[in-house]
């Protein structure tokens, strides 16, 4: 029965991917085009060298092909008898997925250890087992631990994503308020803000996503031993009101929303970040990757991040992604030039040229935090209170619907149904 699930999983992957897997490999331009590639500007001579190598760095993120540009040029510089081609197209979780399972693997890829695609792939044995290797020597000891998969370690990770709360500077120096180190001193901020004429938050509650975002780091920062129980939960095991902390903090969630906008169900993810933008709301929680947006949008503001707090001070910690990290294939072909890729990519002054294009923490020691509006988030990655997305694990559609419920909580104020409707979502769900 697992082979027949997995041979369909298989074909709608590739139904999924299939007008990019057909259409080949798409060689990226140093100015990150696709089909209008520049020419190469190598040496007729050094392209026909015998002893040159070719290998494929696959990577995932759109937005960074010109930094990675950037960096492939200095390696070959620095390493003239390889070639290195940067592959970055549509759809390249599906795309990787694909090419894995055929045999076609690129020599260096991007992926996510959380993802549940490639841990599947993992347990079949297809990417490289990455445990104790030097390749994770400058790793930050707390995100080795945190991309384990089974123990093991398959990435190398390269660059974070985390979320936080977005504030207004300029607003908090006018009505002296001081950064919030407690969930009640948050409440007792937003009251300030409210009591002066301000809206103390905007949320993006029309978009499921954004809300199941928040849901999944405050269950991860201050419910006990969360992930433990969900899987209980999903193995039919307990039920979801068992957990003596979830009723508290769905009220904290539902409580949060008194001091939003009207009508935050109303407000989409982009809606939100240009009125943050333009001074309309005083704080607003999501991920870092909204810092460059805020930043184009206006850039006159003066914002910053501070951590979302926990009920105590030292609780306070936060949700960590990998969000850039690079493994090799099991059996490449060229594993001794792409190695020295991987060695070059994670090495620090290479990675803060990385991090500083793309406004990341890094995942690397010894490379310094320049995106200062995130000052205080790689303070706490720096001291290692981080944990893990729970969500990692969760069989497909379980994040969608805890998205959707939320919102019909929102909606409704009803926490009873809500945690009802939580049960139903999680409670014998590996079973279903």
């Amino acid at each position: 029965m697992k082979t027949v699930k997995r041979a369909v999983f298989m074909m709608f992957v590739l139904s999924l991917a299939l007008l990019t897997a057909c259409g080949g490999k798409q060689e990226t331009s140093p100015s990150g085009g696709g089909s209008n590639a520049a020419p190469n500007t190598k040496s007729d001579a050094q392209n026909s060298s015998a002893a040159q190598v070719k290998i494929e760095y696959f990577q995932m993120k759109n937005e960074v092909v010109d930094v990675v540009n950037r960096l492939i040029e200095k390696f070959e510089s620095e390493h003239p008898g390889i070639d290195v081609e940067q592959n970055n197209v549509p759809n390249p979780e599906n795309v990787w997925s694909i090419r894995l399972s055929t045999n076609d693997a690129p020599d260096v890829f991007t992926h996510y250890p959380h993802n549940a695609v490639f841990r599947e792939l993992v347990k079949e044995g297809r990417v490289v087992d990455l445990t104790q290797d030097p390749l994770l020597a400058d790793i930050n000891p707390a995100i080795v631990d945190l991309s384990k998969i089974d123990g093991n370690n398959y990435l190398v990770p390269i660059a974070l994503a985390t979320m936080g709360v977005y504030y207004n500077v300029d607003l908090f120096h006018e009505l002296h308020l001081d950064i919030p180190q407690t969930y009640d001193e948050l409440i007792q901020t937003a009251e300030k803000l409210k009591a002066a004429g301000y809206t103390p938050f905007y949320f993006h509650d029309k978009d499921w996503n954004g809300i199941r975002q928040e849901v999944v780091f405050k269950m991860g920062m201050e419910l006990d031993n969360i992930s433990e129980f969900l899987d209980d939960v999903m193995n039919g095991n307990k039920h979801i009101t068992e957990h003596p902390q979830i009723r508290a903090l769905a009220e904290r969630i539902l409580q949060l929303r008194e001091y939003g906008q009207q009508d935050s169900l109303g407000t989409g993810y982009e809606d939100a970040l240009r009125e943050f933008a333009n001074g309309k709301g005083a704080m607003w929680f999501t991920g870092i990757w909204a810092i460059p947006s805020i930043q184009d949008a206006n850039p006159n503001l003066k914002f910053s991040m501070f951590p979302f707090p926990a009920l105590n001070a030292e609780n306070t910690k936060l949700q960590v992604t990998v969000d850039t990290a690079i493994g090799l294939p099991a059996g490449g072909k060229n594993e001794e030039a792409a190695r020295s890729f991987v060695e070059f990519m994670a090495a620090p002054e290479n990675v803060q040229v990385y991090v500083d294009a793309g406004k990341y923490p890094a995942a690397v020691q010894g490379v310094q935090n320049n995106v200062p509006e995130m000052a205080k988030l790689s303070e706490l990655i720096d001291a290692g209170k981080v944990y893990p997305t729970i969500m990692s694990v969760w069989p497909p559609g379980v994040a969608e619907e805890v998205g959707k419920a939320t919102q019909e909580m929102f909606a409704v104020g009803d926490i009873d149904s809500y945690l009802q409707n939580l049960d139903t979502i999680f409670y014998n769900r590996y079973n279903q």
